[in-house]
């Protein structure tokens, strides 16, 4: 059975905290890529659900998408523990007209993490 860097259709991308929406819970965009994304949030969701991504501070896009797994994470800052779910996200299919801009926006924001990543290596490269 391949494993689940094997089973993308894409490649992901980490990002730093984006606000998200996963239908009408509060969460954390954590990685992203053309085909789905991961997403920390504090209620659970059950996997195989329809849901809705939605990125409220890039002018409210809207993306369809079905719940792949859900699963509860702790994370640790210092002595503290917070317990959270993280769940991976596959986009689903949608109309043309909305289809372009997605791909769009998608393309732009995976562009911007692409060239954070080589400024964090380069500047990786220098220190040693």
């Amino acid at each position: 059975m391949p494993s689940g860097r094997d089973r993308r259709r894409s490649e992901r991308f980490p990002t730093a905290s984006i606000p998200v929406l996963l239908s009408d819970i509060d969460g954390e965009l954590i990685d992203l890529s053309q085909s789905g994304a991961a997403v920390i949030h504090r209620s659970p969701v059950s996997a195989g659900a329809p849901a809705t991504l939605v990125f409220p501070s890039y002018g409210g896009i809207y993306i369809p998408c079905k719940v792949l797994r859900s699963l509860v994470q702790v994370r640790r800052a210092g002595e503290e523990r917070e317990y959270v779910f993280r769940s991976a996200i596959l986009f689903t299919e949608m109309e043309p007209e909305q289809r372009e801009p997605l791909h769009e926006f998608l393309e732009i924001q995976i562009a911007r993490l692409k060239e954070k990543q080589a400024e964090a290596a380069a500047a990786a490269a220098e220190a040693t």
